[in-house]
This record gives C-alpha cells, sequence and structure tokens, in this order.
C-alpha cells in the first residue's frame, strides 16, 4: 500500500518538476530579501509616525496598531475665520432704484454764446416741457458769466470746438447715465418735434442697441449728423464711456459729426441707422438760399417737411414759426379724430339706444413721475390685503363688498353673454382696484371660468372701470365772513385749567379784536362734587374769570355766559356720560334753547388752540338748511413720548409729523346752525329723546336701540354722536375736510367709561394713534426694555 502511493507521487512530481522548482526559487528570494525591505520601511517612518489623511495631523505607529480603523478630527483653530468682513447690504430707498428703472428721455443740446439767448431760449420754450430732461452745453464758465437764468446750462473752460461734443458726452456719462434710457443730441440751430420724439423712444424696446440719426452726407457713410439729431441708448453711451480715451485721441477731422460718429462706430460696433424697431428717424435740411416766408406754404406741401423729427437750420423766430404751425397742425388732427368717432357713434346709435355725448370714459392716469403712481389694492371675494397703511389684511364688509359684488357680477354677466353661455363663472382668482380721481374706479380681475363643450377651466382677465358720475355745477347759497358764532365749550371739573387757557386764548383773539363771536361755557357738574350756588362750588373761578373778561370788554361787546348741567350720577345709570359722547345731545339740547334759530353753533373743547382763521373758514363752510362743517383737527401726540429734554414743548402747537397728525377719528369739533340741528333733531327724538332738563339725561342711556331707519336709506345707520346724527338722519351735506387751523393739544382718554361698541372702539383706536407714530413708539418700548434689563 506504502509502495503504490510512492509511486503514485513520484509519478506527478515528474509531470510537475517545473513548478516546483519554481516554487521553491521564490520562497528562497523572498526570505533572502525580507530583511533589507523592513529596514527601508523603518527608516521611511521618522521616529515611528505618520501622517493621518483623514486630519492632517500625526499619530503613533504604536496606535495605529491597537485603533487603526478610527478617524480622529482634529479642532485646532477652526472653524476659520473670513478673511474679507462681508459688507453690510444697504437697501436703495426706491424700488425704481434697485430695479433700474430708469426715466426715459434725456436731450443734449449743444449751445454756443452767441445763440444761448436767442436759439437755445428758443428750444427751451419749445422742447422743455415735453421731455423729461434738457440741458445745455457751452464753451464757457457757465450761467453765472452769462447772466443767464435758464436751468439746466452747463459750462466748459476748455474752449476748443473740437472736443466740445466730448466734454458733453463725458459730463452725461458722469452724471446722468444711471437716470435715463435714451440720450437724444442735438444743436441750438434744430427745431425738434419733442412730441413725436417722446411718441418714438416709447415704442423702442431698451433692450437693444440704438445709434439711430439722419443727414447723412451720402448713403456709403456711416455717421449722421448732429444738426439733425443723434438718439443714442443707454447701452451704447456706456460703451462709448469706455472708450472716451481712444474718441479723444482719434477726433481729427474738422466737422463734430464725423468725430463723435467716429467714436460711437468703434466703441459699439453699431453704424448710424435711420429706422430702429419699425421707428423711421427723417430730417428736414431747409435751403439758406429759400425765402421761408414767401415760400412756407410751398414747404406744406411737401411730404419729407409734414413727417420729419427734426427741421435744420433754423433761428429764433422760425423756430417759433414752426413750432406754433405744427401745434397748429397737431390740434387739427385730434379735432378730425373727435368729428369722425362722434360721426361714427351717432350713426350707431340710429339702430340702437340713443347715445349722449360725450360716450366714454377718461382714459387712465399716466404718472409722469414715480411719486404720482396710483396704488392697486388687492382683494379676494371675502378679503381685502393692504387697503391701508395700518392694516395688512381685513373682511370685505359694508359698501366696499357690496361694490366688488356689484362689478363681479357685471364682469360674469358680459363673459356669458359674449361666449353665448359657453362660459360658466367658477371662481375669483385675483382682484385689483384704484380710484383714479379723474376716471373713477379701476378694476382688473382674474377670473376662472368652466367650459360646457370642453369641461376645461379658462381664464379671462377682464378690466372693468365705474365712472364717476356726470360733473354738475350745484347752486351754494350765499355766505359771508360777518356771521356771528357762537362758540359752544362742555368743561369738566378734571379740565379747569384747559377751560381758562381757552378763555385767555379766546380772549386775546375775538374779544380784543372785536370779532362777531359769542362764548358759551356749558359746566358739567359731577354728582359727588359742590353744585352751583355751593360756596365750594368746583367750577367758582372758572365762572369768576368769566365775569372778569366779560367786564374788561363790555365796551366792545364781548362777552362770556354759562350753563350748568348736573350729569347723573354713575350708580344710577351705569355709565359715566362725558363731553365727546351722548352728552353732547344734552348740551346742545339745552343751549340751543337760549339762542336764535338763525346761530351758527361751534363746538370746541377745552384744549384746542383757537385761530381767526380756523373761525373764518367755519363761517364760509357752514350753510343754512344746506351744508354742516366737521373739520378734522391736527392733533398732537403724547407729550412723554415726543419730546425730549431737547425737543421741548412749544408755547403753539406747530403742523409737524413729529408732533401730532390729523386725527381723523375726531368728530366731536362740529359747526352747525340751531334750526338745522332741531329741525334733524326732531327726527331721531323717538331714538334718543330731548332733553328739557338735568333729569332728562338719564334718558340717553336708558334707551338701547338707536339704529336710524330712513325713508331714502336701504340700511340701519347707528346714531351714537351729533356727527352720525347729521349723517344718518339728515339730507344736509357734512363736509368733512382736514382743518390745519384747529389744533388740539394732548389729552388722556378714558375709553372704558363709553356707553355703545361702536364709541368704545373708536375711542380706542383714537387713543391708539394719538400716542405717536411707529418710529416714536418702537423708540420708546426699546428704552423700556433696555432699561428693565438693566
Amino acid at each position: 500500500m506504502i509502495g503504490t502511493m510512492l509511486r503514485f507521487i513520484i509519478s506527478h512530481c515528474r509531470q510537475n518538476i517545473y513548478f516546483i522548482i519554481g516554487l521553491t526559487v521564490g520562497v528562497s528570494v523572498s526570505l533572502i530579501l525580507s530583511p533589507v525591505l523592513e529596514n527601508e520601511c523603518d527608516s521611511s517612518i521618522s521616529a515611528g509616525y505618520f501622517t493621518d489623511r483623514l486630519t492632517g495631523g500625526w499619530q503613533s505607529a504604536s496606535d495605529m496598531e491597537t485603533d487603526e480603523y478610527k478617524p480622529r478630527i482634529n479642532l485646532a483653530g477652526k472653524p476659520q475665520k473670513a478673511q474679507k468682513t462681508p459688507q453690510t447690504l444697504v437697501r436703495p430707498r426706491y424700488y425704481s432704484t434697485e430695479l433700474g428703472i430708469r426715466e426715459k428721455l434725456f436731450i443734449a443740446v449743444l449751445t454756443s454764446q452767441s445763440t444761448i439767448f436767442s436759439n437755445a431760449v428758443s428750444v427751451n420754450r419749445t422742447v422743455a416741457h415735453l421731455v423729461d430732461k434738457i440741458m445745455y452745453f457751452i464753451d464757457a464758465l457757465g450761467p453765472q458769466k452769462l447772466n443767464i437764468t435758464m436751468p439746466g446750462i452747463v459750462g466748459f473752460t476748455d474752449t476748443r470746438r473740437i472736443l466740445k461734443p466730448f466734454h458733453m458726452l463725458k459730463y452725461i456719462t458722469d452724471n446722468h447715465l444711471e437716470d435715463y434710457d435714451y440720450f437724444f443730441l442735438m444743436r441750438d440751430s434744430t427745431y425738434l418735434k419733442a412730441r413725436k420724439l417722446r411718441d418714438t423712444v416709447q415704442s423702442i424696446s431698451v433692450s437693444e442697441d440704438v445709434h439711430a440719426g439722419s443727414g447723412k452726407n451720402d448713403e456709403h457713410t456711416a455717421f449722421c449728423s448732429l444738426d439733425a439729431g443723434l438718439l443714442l441708448s443707454n447701452s451704447v453711451l456706456r460703451k462709448v464711456l469706455a472708450n472716451m480715451e481712444w474718441c479723444v485721441k482719434n477726433a481729427f477731422s474738422d466737422s463734430d459729426d464725423a468725430n463723435v460718429g467716429r467714436c460711437i462706430v468703434h466703441a459699439s460696433g453699431l453704424s448710424c441707422q435711420d429706422s430702429v424697431q419699425g421707428q423711421k428717424f427723417t430730417s428736414f435740411e431747409l435751403n439758406s438760399n429759400m425765402d421761408i416766408r414767401k415760400n412756407f406754404d410751398k414747404l406744406q406741401q411737401d411730404q419729407l417737411f409734414e413727417s420729419s423729427l427734426t427741421i435744420y437750420p433754423v433761428s429764433e423766430a422760425l423756430a417759433y414759426k414752426l413750432h406754433s404751425y405744427f401745434c397748429k397742425s397737431s390740434l387739427n388732427d385730434v379735432v378730425n379724430k373727435i368729428d369722425a368717432l362722434r360721426h361714427s357713434m351717432t350713426n350707431k346709435s340710429h339702430t340702437l339706444v340713443p347715445i349722449t355725448w360725450p360716450v366714454g370714459n377718461q382714459p387712465g392716469n399716466i404718472p409722469s413721475t414715480r411719486f404720482d403712481v396710483l396704488r392697486w389694492d388687492y382683494f379676494t371675494e371675502k378679503l381685502m390685503y393692504l387697503g391701508s397703511d395700518f392694516t395688512n389684511v381685513k373682511q370685505l364688509t359694508g359698501a366696499d363688498k357690496r361694490d366688488i359684488e356689484y362689478v363681479l357680477k357685471a364682469a360674469v354677466l358680459k363673459i356669458e353673454n359674449l361666449y353665448n353661455g359657453q362660459l360658466v363663472f367658477r371662481k375669483l382668482i385675483n382682484g385689483y382696484r384704484r380710484f383714479d380721481q379723474s376716471r373713477g374706479m379701476d378694476y382688473r380681475l382674474d377670473m376662472a371660468f368652466k367650459s360646457t363643450t370642453t369641461g376645461r377651466e379658462v381664464h379671462k382677465r377682464i378690466e372693468v372701470c365705474k365712472a364717476l358720475g356726470k360733473v354738475e355745477i350745484i347752486p351754494m347759497p350765499y355766505v359771508t365772513e360777518n356771521t356771528r358764532v357762537n362758540l359752544i365749550l362742555p368743561v369738566e371739573a378734571d379740565l379747569k385749567e384747559e377751560a381758562k387757557t381757552f378763555m385767555e386764548q379766546y380772549a386775546k383773539i375775538c374779544m380784543e379784536k372785536h370779532d362777531k363771536t359769542f362764548l358759551m361755557l356749558v359746566l358739567l357738574y359731577d354728582a359727588k362734587v359742590p353744585g352751583k350756588g355751593n360756596k365750594d362750588d368746583v367750577f367758582l373761578d372758572v365762572k369768576n374769570m368769566a365775569l372778569a373778561l366779560s367786564d374788561k370788554y363790555k365796551k366792545d361787546g364781548g362777552k362770556i355766559a354759562w350753563v350748568s348741567i348736573k350729569v347723573p350720577a354713575p350708580i344710577q345709570t351705569g355709565v359715566v356720560l362725558h363731553s365727546g359722547s351722548l352728552i353732547d345731545f344734552a348740551v346742545v339740547d339745552l343751549v340751543v334753547k337760549k339762542l336764535p334759530p338763525d346761530s351758527l353753533i361751534l363746538l370746541c373743547q377745552p384744549n384746542m388752540e383757537i385761530r381767526q382763521d380756523y373761525l373764518n373758514r367755519v363761517r364760509m363752510n357752514t350753510v343754512l338748511q344746506w351744508q354742516v362743517f366737521s373739520p378734522i383737527p391736527f392733533t398732537e401726540f403724547h407729550p412723554d413720548i415726543v419730546y425730549t429734554p431737547e425737543v421741548q414743548r412749544a408755547v403753539e402747537l406747530d403742523i409737524n409729523k413729529n408732533y401730532g397728525h390729523y386725527d381723523s377719528f375726531s368728530k366731536s369739533n362740529l359747526a352747525f346752525y340751531a334750526k338745522d340741528y332741531l329741525a334733524v333733531r326732531r327726527q331721531v327724538e323717538h331714538i334718543i329723546p330731548t332733553v328739557q332738563n338735568d333729569r332728562d339725561i338719564n334718558s340717553l342711556v336708558t334707551t338701547r336701540n338707536r339704529t336710524f331707519v330712513g325713508s331714502d336709506f336701504s340700511y340701519g345707520c347707528s346714531i351714537n354722536s351729533l356727527y352720525s346724527m347729521f349723517v344718518c338722519a339728515s339730507n344736509y351735506h357734512v363736509l368733512r375736510a382736514v382743518e390745519p387751523g384747529l389744533r388740539i393739544r394732548h389729552r388722556e382718554r378714558n375709553c372704558s367709561v363709553l356707553y355703545g361698541l361702536q364709541l368704545l372702539q373708536d375711542c380706542e383706536q383714537q387713543r391708539a394713534f394719538n400716542l405717536g407714530h411707529r418710529s416714536q413708539l418702537a423708540h420708546a418700548i426699546l428704552e423700556y426694555k433696555t432699561g428693565h434689563t438693566l
């Protein structure tokens, strides 16, 4: 058995003898070279360390054996600081600056000392009012040396004629390149149709380079004439600025046209074109030997003369003659178009409902500057967004909701009739509206409809205009400034000092100057304080002052009287009545009986400042049986917020946004005639009972329903003040306007004692807005937080 196995092994070894020899040699060589390789590896690792590729640090070889696969993060010196400090982003003041919105047209006029008083003046009178900006460039030190008051003159000390156009280009690019889209270069001996040029540039896209003009010497030249005018876009002028040095060095021609044209062509690679985006630029050159006065009729027959943009050369007198002719021609064209439109409408009216002239509406407002842009308000079917400066979003209610529903219904009806019922309204996507005082209320509605044929949703944008009513001249009764004004001043016990100040001002403004006025003090006695006839009368000093002033100015006809009213205690009514709420009905009811029916009554406040111009406007704006005057006063902000040790409170309130604002919530100042008040008072007597004496004041708070519904009103109107009574229950016009002569000092208001939800809300809003403007309130809050933090 063993012998058989040995024979088998020997036979296989013979067959693989070469493999066995190679294996043996390889193992022997590896054993011999192993010590040498180990020595080389040891020498390549300095002191037994190696580089860690993950961390960039050093790691021991012995550590590698125990922790070979665990990466180590080196946080030394990290995070690294930025080499450059990032600059603070300063937002521009206007959106137009950030968005790159520019004015349209700048006109540069080359003139001289000999023609500045003639040709340049004629250009200024015929062009300046029709373009965005016009400036005149002259080889002098400027308008001061020339003794001329015309604006926009730039003088250059370098009087070399060949460089004058490049000085002009350099000045424009340095000062006005960021402000205008197009620049028109011309001489003062050129007559320009400014309206036509303005309409032309409005039709050209700002995305294209423009180098346009006319007046070429021959058809092969790439240069246009400055006499005929040269129009450059903002982009071309930027390229000229980058090559200005080359342009000056290569200004070797005697012709300005060649020098400027060569500069523009080199900078932009664009030769002068007489047509840009379908807009033609033509000019008409006058023959110097032609007598214009005798041949003007012949010129009118020339089609090129009529259609040209510029005419040159012209003198001062000829410029005015041309301007008069072309203005008259444009006016005749407008009249002919109106007549043609009227004729077409008249022909249509034979088959339809008769049409009255004029038909249509004013065109939409085109703002002349960015300050005149009208604001569009966004709305949906339920909400109004950013309807005012103080709200982000609010529910659509009242007249706004009814108005939008009416417009939406009319737009839907129009679309459904236009498509014969193939479109069915689904929803309002977006709604925008703005009020244009010259036109009416404009609407833009994005609406979604469903097609009855395809079933797909179709979007339509509809523009709607609710035009203003026809303008009518309404006859007004005659009023004068000689009417006696009866000032009614309600005074509470805590406002005695203000009442004394008021009487001092009244004596100085009215009594000393013999003004036709009469002051009636209404002293409101609280139920808990000593009343009239008592030696401790709370208003005793006020009465003594009224008597003293009346005696002092007795010869001048001045007089101050008073009426005492006992206000019921809060424990009886549950409501504290004071001036400015329902107590005003009691004040006027008790005072009006003491005055003639034709008396002009003016309700006042103790903290108001008296001015003569305000009293005169009361006389002019209050009309018997016609109009009631409700001025909006300028009300002072809270003194603790507005005034500082550096800014002291002035004796007279100055109209300044930092000191106050026009308080649209204030309706206590009212002017009306006694006869008008009695007429309206009788209509609401069933809602608010008439006060005959002090005891009747309780009835003002016991009547809960104060909603008035008249025959001419389709909805209820809540009466909670004298102002609302005239608005709801009378046909008198209530004039409500800002009154700079009526200035009210700040007064703390306690809104919790008012009766009625609407009065309470109005009082709280008025109190909040009378604190200060936003920046002042923010500053006060920051100071408060800083003080409490420290």
